[in-house]
């Protein structure tokens, strides 16, 4: 019961920024409209890209693209690093009788959750004016499926960016770091390009890091790309992955806290 009273207490201070959260949402949904535009230009033809990758299948990626990004990716690693750790305003969660890892993703759970639901909200306004380019599964088991893929890839991303941030233990501007794996996350979590039309070197090296588990196949999931078979084995990688952040979170917090003082950096 706490967990849900410690939740609504966020989601308060969450609402009184409700229009900052939306327009956070909009400018990330530019670059997915943007890409749309540049392939509804390239395949004029309805040929395939690839096979099963016709326009509807590209425009329903870049939809949904847009709104997993706004639904499951954590943005919680700079609160951590600039407030927590060179403020010093980590000393008040050490006194609190609640693990830190929950207290930072029940603060950033409302954002996402918020943007997700305006991203929702746009897809099914897009999806009731323009339904014939857009195309979603309609399988209820794979839908099931996904959903599971979609909640392991939110916690993925969290556990990650949280373990990112509690590196500013040791670096007093992480900055620099931040923006490096922005860059790597566009490339091989599919934001840009379906991995599926990259060389196979790439989708092999992405096939082996996150990104991929965080929002490309949690998208075609959604979309019905993936077999029975094929979901449950994203969902065992994906339980690899968070059993292993998990794991390193724990040894870098342990490790970091005794770095810390209260006077910040």
């Amino acid at each position: 019961m706490r967990y849900i009273r410690i939740l609504l207490l966020h989601f308060e201070h969450v609402f009184e920024q409700r229009l900052r959260s939306l327009i956070w949402f909009v400018v990330t949904f530019i670059n997915p409209l943007i890409l749309i535009l540049f392939w509804r230009g390239a395949l004029k033809g309805g040929q395939e890209i690839a096979p099963g990758w016709t326009l509807t299948t590209i425009v329903s990626y870049y939809f949904l693209v847009a709104i997993t990004g706004a639904f499951l990716v954590s943005h919680i690693e700079e609160d951590i690093s600039e407030s927590d750790i060179q403020k010093g305003e980590l000393v008040r969660y050490l006194v609190k009788p609640f693990p830190y890892y929950w207290i930072k993703l029940f603060e950033e759970a409302p954002y996402r959750i918020l943007q997700g639901v305006y991203g929702i909200i746009t897809l099914a306004i897009f999806y009731f004016y323009f339904g014939g380019f857009i195309s979603l599964s309609k399988d209820p088991l794979t839908i099931f499926l996904a959903v599971i893929i979609a909640v392991l890839a939110a916690f993925i991303s969290n556990t990650f960016k949280q373990t990112i941030g509690l590196l500013a233990f040791w670096i007093t501007d992480i900055y620099g770091l931040y923006e490096v794996l922005d860059v790597i996350h566009i490339v091989f979590a599919g934001i840009v390009v379906p991995l599926v039309l990259l060389p196979s070197l790439i989708q092999t090296i992405a096939n082996i890091l996150p990104f991929a588990y965080i929002i490309y196949y949690p998208t075609i999931a959604f979309i019905g790309r993936l077999s029975y078979v094929e979901l449950l084995r994203i969902m065992g990688i994906q339980c690899i992955w968070l059993g292993a952040l998990v794991f390193v979170y724990h040894r870098v917090w342990k490790a970091g806290i005794k770095k810390f003082t209260a006077i910040g950096q």
